[in-house]
């Protein structure tokens, strides 16, 4: 496989936390906007906690020579532990393809009246193409498909702002999450369960990178686009709240406000990030199964597997399963942050170990 520059890590990034939730404005709003402008905070927070947390990933995955999830994760030099905690973080991965299929069914069927059994089965079957073809088929269709969903989704945000629709609502008292009662948990929460979906991208992306200048550049420019896009997002969700907070995909409705042209542009784009976020995610949960005839099988039920169960719907999957992995992704965090003092320590003890001989 090639070796990656830093722009191509940077659509690795965006591509895997620019999903169904993200790009839909679903997620935004759920952590952010219902706190309205204290979400700017959380917003910042988070982000914040993305670029440290993607360069300290990228300093392990580097630093181990590995980007196997277990060893990323765990500061215990213990085989069983990172084969658990490589598991644990396999299941959450796998959980996505649930949310994905949901969200792609509810996408065709919110635009184009499409029952979303179809919607579903194309996002199931298209990421078991993906990861069926591995890590560079992966990182291929992210180089292709992340510049496009990132502009598009630009101009639709900034279209929306500029056109400052009237609030249609109560512009406070919106109800947060159960899991999420307030923006300081709430940011807490986003970065957590986002930073479950990036460790394998960031393992593998640095361990793939021409050079470590590279694969730091590419972290730190892949995590802030993607605060500078949350923050832009809030902003575009905020010119109606009631509208954003009675939609599954509020800004595939601000779309349609727009023009009913640039709903379906959006939609299509929109289509392409939850097959993005489904693709990548699926792929972390295939590198802890093991090579051999019976991997493409387990590949492909599983997904079917996990369409069946998307059928509960995306709202609901957002509203509890994202946070319940974001409360598990707080667990992990501490881990990777002790994962990662461990690694400086040894490193600084070898070079003065060179530095004497």
């Amino acid at each position: 496989m090639k070796k990656l520059n830093w722009i191509e890590i940077t659509s690795l990034y965006i591509g895997v936390i620019m999903g169904a939730g993200f790009a839909s404005g679903r997620e935004c709003w759920q952590f952010f906007g219902v706190f309205g402008n204290r979400g700017y905070l959380g917003a910042a927070a988070s982000t914040l906690c993305f670029v440290l947390l993607a360069c300290m990933l990228t300093y392990i995955a580097r630093g181990k020579g590995t980007s196997d999830l277990g060893r990323l994760i765990s500061p215990f030099d213990n085989k069983l532990i990172d084969e658990i905690i490589g598991w644990v973080l396999a299941v959450i991965y796998y959980s996505m393809i649930i949310a994905m299929t949901a969200a792609g069914g509810s996408l065709l069927n919110q635009q184009f009246g499409i029952s979303k059994l179809i919607g579903g089965i194309v996002i199931a079957v298209l990421c078991v193409i993906t990861v069926l073809g591995d890590f560079e088929r992966v990182s291929k269709v992210f180089r292709l498909m992340v510049p496009v969903l990132f502009a598009v989704g630009i101009i639709t945000i900034v279209l929306t702002i500029r056109a400052d629709f009237p609030q249609s609502g109560a512009t406070d008292g919106y109800q947060p999450g159960r899991m999420s009662p307030n923006w300081p948990v709430s940011a807490l929460v986003f970065m957590a369960y986002n930073t479950l979906g990036m460790i394998t991208m960031s393992g593998n992306s640095a361990i793939h990178a021409k050079d470590s200048k590279n694969a730091y550049a590419g972290a730190i420019a892949g995590t802030l686009c993607l605060g500078a896009l949350t923050i832009l997002l809030l902003r575009a969700l905020l010119t109606d709240m009631a509208f954003s907070s009675g939609l599954d995909l509020p800004m595939l409705g601000f779309a349609g406000r727009l023009s009913p042209a640039f709903s379906i542009i959006y939609a299509v784009i929109l289509y392409g990030a939850v097959y993005s976020t489904g693709a990548s995610t699926y792929y972390g949960f295939s590198t802890k199964l093991r090579p051999g005839q019976y991997k493409k099988w387990i590949i492909t039920g599983g997904a079917a597997a996990g369409f069946l169960l998307g059928l509960t719907g995306f709202r609901k999957l957002v509203e509890f399963l994202y946070p319940a992995q974001g409360y598990i992704g707080m667990i992990f965090i501490f881990l990777i942050i002790v994962n990662f003092v461990k690694q400086v320590t040894i490193n600084r003890e070898d070079r003065g170990a060179t530095d004497g001989s």
